[in-house]
């Protein structure tokens, strides 16, 4: 059964999930049809060759096999229309009905024709010959319509959870995106308040600097996908937004190592584990504080580590709701479920964060 329903949900995979049924486009799906009636046709024209002449065959094996069809796809149509609207009574009715009409159809088709006896006299069958011929085989073609349009109603239920699961999961990203960047926002333009309030010349580069990350928050961040190389600059753009809110610099390292090849990967995923350094760090009483930030590539695997000192004695919470690195956790299990590991630690004054992400070949540009 599961196999079967793979299969089906191959050829139904670029259906129109309007009716059900396959767009013009979809060769696979019209292909194996006919081959499968054209394999009943050449079937039964080979086993009433041994009764009837060669051309009388092939028009009997012809006129079963469209009689079959007709009852095969007014099935499916009757499945459709009424029983996955749970009117099942009219199911049944038009089932019955269908199914009488074309047995006695076929009845008198196989009952009209004259057949070889000795290979040379003609003679008449008996007709329940016939009757029960054509009710064995009708009873085969409505059961086989009634297991495929099973299978075809589990493999589209199957199309749309798997659709609606996407579309929530995307929903759930949005909403996150949508937490961080006004907080990313706030919290650069709270630094500029600052010192625009002492009338500071860091101001303007402030400014334009922050241009840049706008630019990145509302138009790239709210793609599924960025660039590597571009999370990076972010990153540069927002060290240099921190160390000119103070008048000496302070200590902040960040070194790299870029894969060969371009890499794809969820936009503003790295900024916020940056952020959540300067925001935690002890830059205001401790002339040793540091950030230490490290970016490797290997195997397919990036690896980005964050270190910076803290105080252990104050206790800063983010008044916004606690957005942050739960936002990052919940991001990573929704993109890169099963590709990524992340490890905190907090201990000694030293806060430490370690992300490893394992990117495939569908990150790649």
């Amino acid at each position: 059964m599961e196999a079967l329903c793979s299969t089906v949900n191959a050829l139904f995979y670029s259906m129109n999930e309007s009716n059900g049924w396959p767009s013009a486009s979809n060769r696979l799906f019209v292909g194996l049809h006919f081959s499968v009636w054209f394999f009943i046709l050449c079937l039964s024209w080979v086993a009433f060759m041994r009764l009837l002449p060669f051309q009388q065959s092939f028009v009997r094996a012809a006129l079963n096999t469209t009689a079959m069809m007709v009852l095969f796809y007014v099935v499916g149509f009757l499945y459709q229309r009424y029983y996955e609207d749970r009117a099942y009574w009219k199911f049944t009715f038009g089932l019955i009905l269908a199914f009488v009409i074309v047995t006695g159809l076929r009845f008198r088709i196989n009952a009209g024709f004259s057949y070889i006896g000795d290979g040379t006299a003609y003679f008449k069958p008996e007709p329940v010959s016939f009757f029960f011929g054509a009710l064995i085989t009708n009873l085969t073609t409505l059961l086989n319509s009634l297991l495929y349009q099973l299978v075809r109603s589990r493999v589209i239920m199957k199309q749309r959870q798997a659709t609606l699961l996407a579309d929530q999961r995307e929903a759930k990203l949005q909403f996150l995106r949508a937490q961080m960047n006004p907080h990313f926002l706030f919290n650069t333009l709270n630094n500029i308040y600052s010192l625009a309030v002492v009338k500071s010349d860091k101001t303007a580069p402030l400014v334009l600097r922050l241009s840049d990350l706008l630019q990145y928050v509302i138009y790239d961040a709210q793609k599924s996908r960025t660039s590597l190389a571009k999370e990076i600059s972010i990153l540069e753009e927002y060290i240099s937004l921190f160390q000119l809110q103070h008048e000496e610099p302070v200590k902040v390292d960040f070194s790299y190592q870029l894969p060969r090849e371009p890499i794809m990967i969820e936009p503003l995923l790295l900024v916020p584990i940056v952020e959540n350094c300067f925001k935690h760090g002890d830059f205001a009483e401790n002339p040793d504080a540091y950030v230490t930030l490290t970016l490797g590539w290997k195997n397919d695997v990036l690896h980005f580590k964050a270190d910076n000192s803290y105080n252990p004695n104050q206790h800063q919470k983010d008044r916004t709701g606690g957005v942050g690195l739960e936002n990052i956790k919940r991001r990573l299990q929704l993109q890169y479920p099963d590709r990524h590991s992340l490890r905190i630690e907090a201990n000694d004054r030293i806060f430490s964060l370690e992300l490893n992400l394992e990117l495939q070949n569908t990150d790649a540009l």
